[in-house]
């Protein structure tokens, strides 16, 4: 008899692993992205593989309609995929990125599924004090729990110091391609996450 796992059980085993990563930072001028301050703890399957993320289809197959026309961008959680697209066909393919640790659980720290429109975007550098890291090419696209895309946890010389890959933020979408998303986003965009 198999019995599910429970919440004391699963973080358990969660710390068990003993990997820790870096929480997802926010973006000056964006709400906070929440969470507890420090680390996150999570498991060592979930950094993904290059080979893994580009070995995946090109065509999002979700639930959700798709837009069918014009100019916008697919998160595949489930991937680690960001692709930008034209109608039905992608442009660019992006991946392996950083997804939450949590998917639609309704925690503020929840990368959530749907269909949601950019509604703000920021270049520069900006501090992230809860967790005392930098980020850049901010794409806001989930203003309730403060999530977007952004740069790989960067030093305050704009260095990257963390390229960790898989669930580990706390809800934001991590790239190494962050200036890619931020040059293609335009504001009011959709931007379908699903799993």
């Amino acid at each position: 008899m198999v019995l599910p796992l429970t919440r004391p059980i699963v973080l358990t085993l969660v710390a068990l692993s003993l990997v820790l990563l870096v929480a997802c930072g926010t973006a000056a001028e964006a709400p906070a992205s929440g969470g507890e301050e420090g680390v996150v703890i999570a498991p060592a399957e979930a950094t993904p593989t290059a080979e893994a993320a580009q070995s995946q289809p090109d065509v999002p197959d979700v639930a959700v309609d798709a837009p069918t026309d014009g100019r916008w961008i697919d998160v595949d959680v489930t991937r680690f995929v960001v692709r930008l697209m034209e109608g039905d066909s992608v442009l660019e393919t992006i991946g392996p990125v950083a997804v939450g640790l949590e998917i639609d659980t309704g925690n503020f720290e929840s990368t959530q599924t749907g269909l949601f429109h950019v509604y703000n975007k920021i270049e520069d550098l900006a501090y992230d004090a809860p967790y005392d890291t930098y980020i850049s090419h901010w794409v806001g696209f989930d203003p309730e729990k403060a999530n977007g895309f952004h740069s790989f946890l960067k030093d305050d010389f704009g260095a990257v110091v963390d390229v960790s890959t898989g669930r580990i933020s706390n809800g934001c979408i991590r790239t190494g391609a962050s200036e890619s998303i931020f040059a293609f986003a335009e504001i009011g965009m959709p931007v379908l996450v699903h799993m």
